[in-house]
């Protein structure tokens, strides 16, 4: 077994342990994108295949293994605020103090909300509620002029 093996079947666990972590943590939760989703599945259970089919050696096996759960925790990575911090992604997560100003929109029965730290929007969330309920749980965190209803 090489390093790079034992590198990334570690990473895998690590990445694993991190999502279950951050699902626990989750307090609203927004709507993910099922298109997104679909595809990384559908890549997982195919490398899956590849591997159980061609792994001939442990190394390539717990690679292709690892490789699966690590598109696995990124099809599923939850997305929503939790108690101090806005989860959008993995590379984006943000505690509420960094962000500067919250627009939500009303659209049907989905409120979007649009993240932005200074004039940048750095996430754009939507959620399967009323604007009221939602409005209601960030007011604690920000300030009125901070919180944008529209």
């Amino acid at each position: 077994m090489t390093g790079f093996t034992l590198f990334y079947g570690l990473l895998a666990i690590a990445l694993l342990i991190i999502w279950l972590i951050v699902e626990t943590k989750i307090v609203w939760r927004a709507k993910r994108n099922r298109l997104w989703t679909i595809f990384l599945c559908c890549a997982g259970i195919l490398l899956l295949g590849l591997t159980l089919v061609m792994g001939r050696t442990l190394s390539d096996q717990i690679t292709g293994i690892g490789s699966v759960v690590i598109l696995i925790v990124i099809a599923f990575w939850p997305r929503g605020l939790t108690k101090t911090s806005l989860i959008a992604n993995l590379n984006t997560i943000r505690q509420f103090a960094a962000i500067s100003k919250i627009e939500l929109l009303t659209q049907g029965d989905l409120v979007e909300a649009c993240f932005y730290v200074g004039e940048i929007r750095i996430a754009k969330l939507r959620f399967k509620t009323t604007v009221e309920k939602l409005q209601t749980f960030l007011k604690d965190r920000f300030p009125k002029k901070r919180l944008v209803v529209k």
